[in-house]
């Protein structure tokens, strides 16, 4: 039933996915940086004049959270919309944006500051830095380039 399901979903890959690109280059593909912006600037307000609300931290994480995959969908792909050859890099931006608060502590350090420990986002990113990979060649059929 996964496999099927997969299978459904799995289609060429977008507009200048290569086969031999590295690690690196393919999980910056898939974060939107206008979106860690927008969070980087959010959060520096909340922390310096808000005083470090948790509740204000977890409204703006969540409203980044949903419109990752928006943006993904309307601004870096084209055609703009949604369409169902775009589920994957507009799943893994949700993904890749909530992995990385969570390395960096945001709201979750702030809400629970005796629970959170910075090591375990750090696994957290590694883990998923390496797992995007992995999914990506189940939903893509990336073949080398001839030698």
């Amino acid at each position: 039933m996964i496999k099927n399901f997969i299978r459904r979903l799995r289609t060429p890959p977008p507009n200048g996915l290569r086969a031999d690109e590295s690690y690196f280059e393919k999980l910056l593909r898939y974060i939107p940086a206008d979106i860690v912006a927008g969070y980087v600037a959010l959060n520096g307000i909340i922390v310096g004049e808000a005083g470090n609300s948790p509740i204000l931290q977890w409204i703006v994480f969540g409203a980044l959270l949903v419109l990752s995959p928006l943006y993904m969908c309307y601004m870096k792909t084209q055609p703009p919309g949604i369409a169902l050859n775009k589920t994957f890099p507009c799943l893994v931006s949700a993904l890749s944006f909530a992995v990385w608060v969570f390395a960096l502590g945001g709201p979750f350090a702030a809400q629970w500051p005796t629970l959170y420990t910075p090591v375990y986002g750090s696994v957290l990113l590694i883990l998923t830095t390496l797992t995007i990979p992995v999914l990506e060649k189940m939903f893509y059929d990336i073949t080398s380039p001839p030698q």
